[in-house]
């Protein structure tokens, strides 16, 4: 285990982790116990003098995030203690490789990506090399490069950017092949790889849209619009929004607004990191609106039973929803 670790965790740093490598990683942490990993990751930094050396300051402040981005991850009661520590893993090596982002790109080439990943059941603000801020909700996963001046972004999943200016730097969102560009602005796009659609809303600024395979022609945006992008047959529409319901979940607030129970049930999966067995798929299909703010599995699950009529259990991380037995 300690050979594997070195090795992912030394490609990581020299920015030569794709993201298959560090699902590797990742999943390699989870062997470990968190002062273990702390003490393997400070060891490993310090051992190779290719590393800008980590002084006593430059320790206490990591540690200090650290502890605020855990906190804000144990808050979160519906998570399961074993997530929470290995998130809190994952963003150990995160907040390391976010503070000493810079210098490394100094030594190592402005081409070195930040990867982040995210686990259902949980979401993570990052702060980007260029000062950006990013928040990441569950099952989501992004890399960030500087490459032919441009700052370049892959999104899977959902993300809600704030964008710092830099006129001469543009910053390009890439989804597939749709291409979101933008100076400085905020905006929430969502992606999901068992969806069809791109979704990309406006909070302030404006940015430009175009698909990669037809760059000459691209689309505007403007405050309080809603793009939506076919993957299948690269059609974009353009529709007026509220963009309060739209990063709704950056304030932990998960909303349906007429939306197919079907729906609402994966939301809830990802949401809260759980496995929905449905046993009464007649269901599936009736619409819903409503929002939860801050609460907690059973709650929800005990709402939804009453509008619907159908029972459920929990066991661990596993939901089985079945016909109630009253008539």
């Amino acid at each position: 285990m300690t050979d594997l670790f070195n090795k992912l965790y030394s490609q990581f740093l020299n920015g030569k982790t794709d993201l298959k490598a560090f699902r590797d990683f990742k999943e390699s942490l989870n062997h470990l116990p968190d002062n273990e990993l702390s003490g393997r990751m400070e060891a490993h930094w310090n051992e190779n003098n290719d590393y800008p050396v980590m002084d006593a300051s430059r320790k206490r402040e990591i540690h200090r995030r650290l502890r605020k981005e855990i906190n804000l991850l144990k808050d979160n009661q519906s998570i399961r203690w074993s997530r929470v520590a290995v998130a809190a893993a994952v963003v150990a090596v995160l907040a390391v490789s976010v503070w000493n982002f810079a210098l490394l790109q100094k030594q190592l080439g402005a081409e070195a990506p930040f990867l982040a990943e995210v686990p259902a059941g949980n979401k993570v603000q990052l702060t980007l090399p260029d000062k950006s801020s990013v928040k990441l909700n569950s099952e989501s996963s992004l890399s960030y490069t500087y490459m032919n001046g441009k700052r370049v972004t892959h999104l899977e999943g959902e993300a809600y950017f704030h964008v710092s200016k830099d006129k001469d730097h543009p910053f390009v969102v890439q989804v597939g092949d749709l291409n979101i560009e933008v100076l400085g602005t905020s905006f929430n796009v969502c992606s999901y790889r068992d969806c069809d659609l791109v979704e990309t809303s406006l909070v302030e600024g404006s940015i430009r849209l175009y698909d990669s395979r037809s760059p000459a022609e691209s689309f505007i945006l403007k405050p309080s619009q809603k793009a939506i992008y076919s993957k299948n047959n690269r059609k974009i529409s353009f529709h007026r929004t509220d963009n309060v319901k739209e990063t709704a979940w950056t304030q932990n607030h998960l909303v349906f607004e007429s939306e197919k129970l079907g729906s609402v049930f994966h939301k809830i999966e990802r949401w809260y990191g759980v496995k929905i067995n449905l046993l009464c798929p007649e269901i599936l299909n009736d619409r819903i609106s409503g929002s939860f703010k801050n609460e907690q599995l059973p709650y929800v699950m005990e709402a939804l039973k009453i509008q619907y009529g159908f029972n459920y259990e929990i066991t661990g991380s596993n939901i089985t929803i079945n016909k109630s037995n009253k008539h």
